[in-house]
């Protein structure tokens, strides 16, 4: 009897265990939103280039504290927190990679904008380093409503066979107010900050050297 009472015990405690598991299985997954910045220059059409020069734009660099595909929170002083239930669709620096060669291409201040891939050789180099990709939230900062800011550095390198020099370096900041405290909208304003930024780095480099009027080529 004692050998039968073990076996029903045990039986119903894999019972017990199988039925918890079975709960377990049933839960609905967490709902997680997907954003994509979606940077696109709204300037005029291009119709010929104002240079012959092929520009290599490397991968953009970002910080770690703003490197992940989570949404970034600024909530007070030297408090940060990542939002894991809303994300952006591929990290940070692809994003911006992307939306960057495009919108410089769109400018029609290089004849080709290129990836490292390509086997063009590049007359200028453009590296990028975004420091801030995030909304700020933090109370009593003393900047108004909250917003989403966007700040990158910038640095055009003139190729001269082996010989690499600085033509532009330009750290650029925008920031948006938020009409409302949701992930819809910070990711609405942060696509106006980075717009902002890459209007200010075209203008810069229209007005550089080797691109205003009458200068070489």
């Amino acid at each position: 009897m004692r050998l039968a009472q073990r076996a029903t015990a045990l039986v119903l405690v894999l019972a017990a265990l199988l039925a918890c598991s079975c709960v377990k299985l049933e839960r609905q997954p967490v709902d997680k939103r997907l954003f994509a910045l979606e940077v696109v220059r709204t300037g005029a059409a291009v119709d010929a280039p104002r240079s012959s020069a092929t520009l290599l734009v490397r991968r953009v660099q970002v910080s770690p504290r703003v490197a992940g595909r989570e949404l970034v929170y600024r909530t007070g002083e030297s408090a940060w927190t990542a939002d894991y239930y809303n994300l952006f669709f591929v990290p940070p620096a692809d994003m911006l990679t992307q939306d960057l060669r495009a919108w410089l291409g769109a400018t029609g201040l290089f004849a080709n904008v290129i990836d490292p891939s390509s086997l063009l050789t590049p007359a200028y180099i453009l590296e990028s380093n975004v420091s801030a990709l995030h909304g700020d939230f933090a109370p009593g900062s003393g900047k108004g409503p909250a917003q989403a800011v966007a700040e990158v550095q910038f640095l055009l390198l003139k190729v001269s066979g082996s010989e690499r020099s600085v033509v532009l370096t330009r750290e650029l900041r925008k920031t948006v107010p938020l009409a409302a405290n949701s992930p819809v909208e910070l990711v609405r304003a942060l696509r106006a900050a980075v717009s902002g930024v890459f209007a200010e780095l075209e203008g810069a480099l229209g007005e550089a050297a080797p691109f205003t009027a009458g200068a070489p080529r």
